[in-house]
């Protein structure tokens, strides 16, 4: 019954893999609003930027068509000559067009690219038969989600309506003084209402878009939140489980443990704190390097040291400072330190002595004064 909350629960940020994964699958915050919002600037600035430019194109093109009208209206007009008219009238409006569609694009490119970024997961393009079950679109249709998003949608057509009808009514008493005029007087300042009235809907539009991005992001954070099981398993997937890996090491320092009893019996001396230390050195007379350490442990690896050293006629000899020194400063494998020279120096040169006056190679020896 206690676990029944805490599987049910996710009360756990998403981890990295979480995400990741996520996004393999097409899964991120994406907001439309966003995108909508940025179509609209986009073409806003497209029109600023080559508005002027498109009308005089299109101006130019009625006039030079008008000009040309008597002489084409006294010949037939065939496909090629139809063809060199609608041509040149495309070269012309050539360029405006590209003021036009740059900004709008690039901004569109921005808008959707900036949300997610640039990359290719071929996981969300995969066929999915899953995804083509009526029963499941159904579900997504009426779902609480689709309704929430259709009523802001609802939300946001109303809203956007109503800024314009406000921004036509606060510039009521500029549109009733252009009744009777001529269209020169009346064209500029038609223009202007509307574009007045354009922007604030552009701006209303933006305002929404950034909620709705922050909303996507959240609910996002929110959808990929993730139970306390679920994070452990991941951790035990992605680092092992626990109890294994504890097995392995264990298995691992047994193995490294006989190996490094069986360089025991070729150890020149081990030394020893009789009870909790043991490090067993091996020094070959000619090799010209320093002794090396071969084994050491403490407590109940420093006593098997010890035992397979009496068992092979390996010397024992007892300096407990020396012995937890080299303990400590030196790794298996590892030269002794240089601040031990002189000490080690000492017991091997009494152990060679001992060694060359008796025969008996497993005889642990207390440290003689002076050494």
């Amino acid at each position: 019954m206690a676990d029944g909350p805490e599987k049910d629960e996710k009360t756990e940020e998403a981890t990295p893999k979480r995400l990741e994964e996520a996004r393999e699958k097409g899964q991120v915050a994406f907001s439309t609003e966003t995108m909508a919002g940025a179509t609209l600037v986009g073409s806003a600035l497209a029109l600023l930027m080559a508005g002027p430019a498109l009308a005089e194109a299109a101006g130019n093109g009625v006039v030079e068509g008008l000009a040309q009208l008597r002489t084409l209206g006294r010949e037939e007009l065939d496909a090629a000559a139809f063809a060199g008219i609608l041509g040149a009238a495309l070269r012309d409006a050539l360029l405006p067009m590209l003021l036009f569609v740059a900004p709008f694009t690039a901004i569109a490119w921005v808008a959707g690219y900036g949300q997610v970024g640039f990359r290719i997961t071929p996981k969300a393009t995969e066929l999915d038969p899953s995804k083509l079950s009526p029963a499941k679109g159904l579900t997504k249709i009426f779902s609480k989600r689709s309704v929430v998003r259709t009523g802001l949608a609802t939300l946001k057509v109303a809203l956007v309506f109503g800024v314009v009808i406000a921004a036509v009514a606060a510039q009521v008493g500029s549109i009733t003084p252009l009744a009777g005029q001529g269209l020169r007087e009346v064209l500029p300042q038609a223009l202007g209402v509307l574009a007045r009235t354009a922007g604030a809907a552009v701006l209303t539009v933006v305002a929404l878009a950034v909620v709705d991005l922050l909303y996507q992001r959240f609910q996002h954070k929110q959808d990929m939140r993730m139970t306390r099981k679920e994070v452990r398993d991941e951790m035990k997937n992605t680092d092992g489980d626990p109890q294994v890996k504890a097995r392995i090491r264990r298995v691992q320092r047994e193995m490294a443990s006989r190996r490094m009893m069986q360089d025991v019996p070729d150890a020149t001396v081990v030394i020893t704190n009789p009870e909790h230390y043991a490090v067993a050195l091996r020094y070959e007379e000619g090799g010209g390097g320093a002794p090396r350490v071969v084994a050491k442990g403490v407590d109940e690896v420093a006593q098997r040291i010890k035992a397979v050293a009496r068992e092979h006629g390996v010397f024992l000899f007892e300096n407990p400072p020396l012995a937890r020194a080299l303990h400590r400063q030196a790794e298996i494998g590892d030269p002794i330190p240089e601040g031990l020279f002189q000490a080690v120096a000492n017991v091997l040169a009494y152990v060679f002595r001992v060694q060359g006056r008796t025969q008996a190679a497993s005889k642990e020896q207390p440290v003689p004064a002076g050494v």
